[in-house]
């Protein structure tokens, strides 16, 4: 006698859920991926618009930002007021400055170590960097 293998039957109740154990942690990985590169864009854009305006402040030589201490103060200020946490120790202020070919010129520098929220997926040590250049005015 010869024995039949018996195909399982044509039951699929089930399949979609082992599909989507099997997706969902690629599908999570992307989004916080997706999430933590958006962050970091947005860190990086209010550190450049708190370059930009700590350069002009220095460049207008208003009361606000009269000495080196004052504007790096006042960027650090900027960059806390969009919500990203800067201290003035990594704000760097040079006056006479060549930026670009062009002399007397000042300009703001800042360094900001980053850690990125999903560690998990990348653990090195990343800098985000910006700069500004602004023409003496006064």
């Amino acid at each position: 006698m010869v024995m039949q293998a018996r195909r399982f039957p044509g039951n699929r109740a089930g399949l979609a859920t082992v599909e989507f154990a099997f997706l969902a942690p690629v599908m999570l990985g992307f989004i916080l991926l997706l999430i933590a590169g958006g962050r970091m864009e947005w860190t990086r854009q209010v550190l450049q618009e708190a370059a930009d305006s700590g350069a002009r402040c220095m460049a207008i030589g208003g009361s606000s930002c009269g000495t080196t201490a004052t504007v790096q103060s006042y960027t650090a200020a900027r960059a806390q007021s969009g919500g990203v946490l800067l201290s003035a120790s990594a704000v760097t202020v040079t006056s006479n400055q060549t930026c670009n070919g062009v002399t007397g010129m000042n300009s703001v520098a800042i360094t900001l170590p980053y850690k990125p929220f999903a560690g998990l997926l990348y653990s090195g040590a990343m800098t985000i960097s910006a700069s500004s250049c602004f023409p003496s005015i006064t």
